[in-house]
Order: C-alpha cells, then structure tokens, then sequence
C-alpha cells in the first residue's frame, strides 16, 4: 500500500518499506499506480537494492510529464513552463485538478478529448484550477471532439474558454510574459502529438 510520513511518500507491504525518492511522480494517483510496479517487481524477485535505485528517473510519459526542452519549450518565455497529461476519466481529472491547486502560480489549460469520453463530466472535476482554457481538436485523429463542441461543454460549465483550431494556435493564445504552467490534457492521443512537436 501507500503510506505518507510527513511530505514523503512510501511503498509498504507485509515484508517491505520503500521510500518512493522520485523527481518525477507528482500526484497520489501516480504514486499509486507506482506502488503496482512495485509489488509486481518485488513479485518477479526483482530486489529491493534495483527498484531503489530506478525509482529517481522513473517517470509515466505522457502522465504530469513537464516539458523541459524541445522546440515547444524553446518557443516559450522563460517564466512560463509547460506540462502534458493524458488524464481523461473523471477520476484522472480528480487527480490532476488535486496536484495543480498545489501549484501557485497561474494555470492555463489546452483541452482535447476523444468522443468516447465524457467530457461534461471531466471538466466538472477542474473547477477553479485554470484561469483560462484553451480547446482544440486532436489532429490527426478521427474519434476527437471538436474545439466548437469543447468550447461549449466548458462554457456551459463556467470556465473562461476560447476555441483553436491547431496546438500551435491554442499555445498562441496563452503564451505570454506572465509567469504560468500550461497543461495540455484530456488525451494521451495529444499528448503523443505534443511530444512529436517537440
């Protein structure tokens, strides 16, 4: 199971206690996905002493994966930093709208979903996160929803929102000299385009 003393978050098990020392696992549901690998690593005798020492540059692509470098980040001002996460379920969205109000400076969002979704529902769960969301269609990619029929969906549900007809266009739309994280979510079919971008 998962176990936090103080601000530091560990796997535990009848046998064994380890100290989840990562750099790039920032939220609960990550950990606890983390604690799965964990167990089943211990489960094919993979020791202790090894998932020790993997666990500091461990990271889930296209999960709470800032964008450190790249021609994407390269286009940014310097005080502005850029994250992905491919959250789209209800629970996902729970989860991210929990690590992002621990975030204190400014929050922008971009928004792409699939049609086998719920995104009503989704977008609910990050009420009071973002100062401004940013829809777009996923290009390339037939099962998207619209950027029209996002922008509805976050109107209806309050959120100050404008409509992007490309990733290029939305990060236009945010980019600026304010301090800010931007988070690209609602897709891991966006996220793999994002990461392709950069």
């Amino acid at each position: 199971k998962l176990i936090k003393k103080k601000h530091q978050f560990y796997y535990q098990d009848k046998k064994t206690k380890i100290k989840l020392n990562t750099r790039n696992v920032y939220s609960k549901g990550m950990f606890e996905n983390l604690c799965l690998a964990i167990k089943i690593s211990l489960d094919l005798n993979i020791n202790k002493k090894t998932i020790q020492k993997i666990l500091p540059n461990l990271f889930f692509v296209g999960r709470f994966q800032y964008i450190n470098n790249g021609k994407i980040k390269s286009k940014l001002y310097r005080n502005e930093n850029i994250m992905i996460d491919g959250a789209h379920a209800t629970a996902d969205a729970r989860n991210l709208a929990s690590y992002l109000k621990s975030i204190k400076i400014p929050k922008y969002g971009i928004w792409a979903m699939t049609k086998n979704k719920e995104p009503d529902l989704f977008i609910k769960q990050l009420k009071g996160v973002f100062k401004k969301i940013v829809t777009m269609s996923i290009e390339n990619e037939p099962s998207s929803v619209s950027a029209n029929e996002l922008y509805k969906v976050a109107t209806k549900n309050k959120f100050k929102v404008e409509k992007s007809n490309s990733f290029t266009e939305a990060l236009k739309k945010i980019s600026s000299n304010e301090e800010k994280l931007i988070v690209c979510f609602g897709s891991l079919y966006n996220c793999g385009n994002i990461l392709n971008k950069n």
